[in-house]
């Protein structure tokens, strides 16, 4: 039984990484299954693995788009500032008036009225700015990186480490 479903494993297996190899496999019984020579199974380099030019103008774009990113995170704190100082100054021309068991009332003249809400607008469409371009920024600086480490496994290799199945040192 663990002979049979071995030797399917591996015709299944030799079916998936080269179709031609594994018609040369095939079950019958144990005596001739012992007899036959042992199975090599070599896999071909990685296929997502980029060439060094290519990481490197991945390298570039990603540096790129992480700019654009930091360009927008500063101008939404900008617009975020400006509306801060535009409700500030929109605030100081308006007086609180209290009434006699009545909710306080804002009394504003012209400057204020306009100044007020626009700030206010510009206040909130850069908090929001900036938070989304914050976040933005994160993702593009850890698309980044990513790209970077992969730069250098490639240069470096792979490092030595311990195996804790075979108890040794491999790469």
């Amino acid at each position: 039984m663990h002979r049979v479903t071995s030797a399917s494993i591996l015709s299944l297996s030799l079916l998936i990484v080269s179709p031609a190899a594994a018609q040369q496999v095939t079950l019958s019984d144990p005596q001739t299954e012992a007899a036959q020579p042992s199975v090599v199974i070599m896999m071909s380099p990685n296929p997502g693995a980029a060439s060094p030019d290519y990481l490197q103008y991945e390298l570039e774009e990603a540096t790129e788009r992480s700019r654009r990113v930091r360009v927008a995170l500063i101008s939404t704190s900008a617009v975020f500032g400006v509306g801060i100082i535009l409700a500030g100054i929109g605030a100081s021309q308006c007086q609180v008036v209290q009434r006699f068991n009545q909710p306080e009332d804002l009394l504003c003249n012209t400057a204020g009225d306009v100044l007020l809400p626009m700030g206010g607008a510009f206040s909130a469409a850069g908090a929001i700015g900036m938070i989304t371009s914050g976040i933005m920024l994160g993702v593009r600086n850890k698309q980044k990186r990513e790209i970077e480490r992969d730069i250098r496994r490639r240069y470096y290799g792979r490092r030595l480490q311990w195996d804790i199945p075979t108890g040794r040192l491999v790469f």
